[in-house]
Parts: structure tokens; C-alpha cells; sequence
């Protein structure tokens, strides 16, 4: 109990690792970490990068879980830090480049298969660059209804915003974009 309240299995392991209960946080990892390995895998679509990605959403989370409120629902918090991960993730593979190794599987098969794969890694990193050049705020809500699959309530609740700001901003995300991407994609 805490405050008089009687804390939920998660709540619990919040308020354990916080005092400094390692294994309170290694349980809380090993709930959340198919779930952060599946968002990292769709954001950056590379098995390594996501697993750095879960792997540095986790080292983040333990330092700050000191400040989490543990009546608050940990699921939304620790997929925030790791859309945040694979954006920072992205960003530096913009500035760093890909190497020719991670690309090596799509030369092993040979014909018009290499050039779709190729098209389609060329335009989803057009995209994610462009998301990248969005305004915090749209590309915050672009990550969250389309690469964390959250609904619109959802994304209202986590920001605390009316839901008919959270579909304004959704629509000039798109609209802008839509705007980037159209002489790139045709």
C-alpha cells in the first residue's frame, strides 16, 4: 500500500526499482521488452538497430524511474523513450550514412527483387527523413498513430489535448508531408 492505496503488480515493481531493486527492474524489462522490440522493429526495420534501440529505451528508463509516477501506466512511457530512440536512431544513420553491409542481403538475390527492396529502403528512408523535418509536435503525433499504432484517443490521453487537436494536427502532419514528399515520390 502506498497512501493508503493498495498498488498493482507493475505499480509495485515501479516503487522496487525505484528504491534501487534491480530485479523489480529486470521483471518490468523482461514484460515490456517484446513490446519495445516490436516498435523499435517497425520504426527502424533492422533487427540490430532495434535491439540498440530497446537496449537504450531500458538504460534510459532505469536511470529515470526514480521520477515515474507509479500510478501512472508504464506501457506509454517506456514506448515514448523508444519512439524517441529510433528517431534519434535515424537521425544519426541520416548523418552518419548507411554502410553497404547492412545492405548486403539485397544484393544476394538478384533481378527486379533488388530493385523493389532497394526502391522500397530508399523511399521509407525519404519518409523518415521527412518526418524528421516536421515541427516536434506532428512528428510526435506521426510516430505515435502510425508507427505505435495508437488511436487518436489514445494520443489525446498521453498529451493531454482535446481529441479535436490531436486530428487538426494529425491532418497538417500529413498535409505537410504529403507536401515534402511529392516531388521525391512522384
Amino acid at each position: 500500500m502506498k497512501n493508503g492505496r493498495v498498488l498493482t503488480w507493475e505499480s509495485h515493481l515501479i516503487v522496487r526499482a525505484a528504491d534501487g531493486d534491480e530485479v523489480a527492474f529486470e521483471l518490468l524489462s523482461d514484460l515490456y521488452r517484446p513490446i519495445l522490440t516490436s516498435l523499435a522493429m517497425r520504426m527502424l526495420r533492422n533487427t540490430d538497430d532495434a535491439y540498440d534501440a530497446v537496449q537504450e529505451t531500458l538504460v534510459k528508463a532505469y536511470r529515470a524511474i526514480k521520477d515515474f509516477d507509479p500510478e501512472r501506466p508504464l506501457k506509454p512511457w517506456l514506448c515514448r523513450i523508444c519512439a524517441n530512440c529510433c528517431v534519434d536512431a535515424v537521425r544519426s544513420r541520416r548523418r552518419e550514412g548507411d554502410s553497404l553491409d547492412q545492405h548486403e542481403y539485397m544484393l544476394a538475390d538478384g533481378g527486379s527483387v533488388v530493385d523493389d527492396t532497394a526502391e522500397g529502403s530508399i523511399q521509407q528512408g525519404q519518409v523518415m527523413e521527412a518526418i524528421g523535418r516536421l515541427p516536434d509536435k506532428y512528428q510526435r503525433i506521426i510516430l505515435m498513430r502510425h508507427f505505435r499504432h495508437m488511436d487518436v484517443n489514445e494520443i489525446a490521453h498521453e498529451l493531454d489535448k482535446p481529441e479535436g487537436t490531436i486530428k487538426s494536427w494529425l491532418f497538417r502532419a500529413r498535409a505537410m508531408l504529403k507536401k515534402d514528399l511529392q516531388p521525391a515520390l512522384g
